[in-house]
C-alpha cells in the first residue's frame, strides 16, 4: 500500500507539499517495513539505520554524486538518489523516524 502511494505521489503529483515533504516522510515507512518483513531485528535500530539511510542518501544528492561518478541522470538513478538536496528532506526523513519510534513505545506498552 505505502509503495503505491509513493508511485502515485510520483507519477500524478508535482511539486508542493505532498511531493516534496510527505513523500519523503512515507517512503521511511516504506522502507522500513521492507527491511522489517525478513529481518529480525530491534525495531529502534531498525528505524535508526533507516534514518541513516535516508540521510546518506540525501547528503549524496548535496555533493552531486551522480555528476562527480560522472553517471548518467536516469529515471532509476532519479528513483533511488532523488533529484536535489533540500533540508525539508532532512526534516521530513526526521519526523518519518520519530514517528516510527513512537509506533514502536505505543506498541510496547498496549
Amino acid at each position: 500500500m505505502l509503495f503505491a502511494l509513493e508511485i502515485l505521489i510520483a507519477s500524478f503529483v508535482n511539486g508542493g507539499f505532498i511531493r516534496n515533504v510527505l513523500g519523503d516522510y512515507i517512503v521511511v515507512f516504506l522502507i522500513y517495513y521492507f527491511f522489517l518483513s525478513f529481518l529480525e531485528i530491534s525495531k529502534i535500530k531498525l528505524a535508526i539505520f533507516v534514518l541513516f539511510l535516508a540521510y546518506a542518501i540525501e547528503l549524496l544528492q548535496y555533493v552531486n554524486i551522480l555528476k562527480l561518478l560522472k553517471i548518467k541522470r536516469t529515471i532509476a538513478t532519479t528513483m533511488i538518489l532523488g533529484s536535489s538536496f533540500d533540508w525539508l528532506d532532512m526534516l521530513a526523513y526526521t519526523l518519518a523516524f520519530l514517528t516510527l519510534i513512537l509506533i514502536a513505545r505505543f506498541k510496547r506498552y498496549k
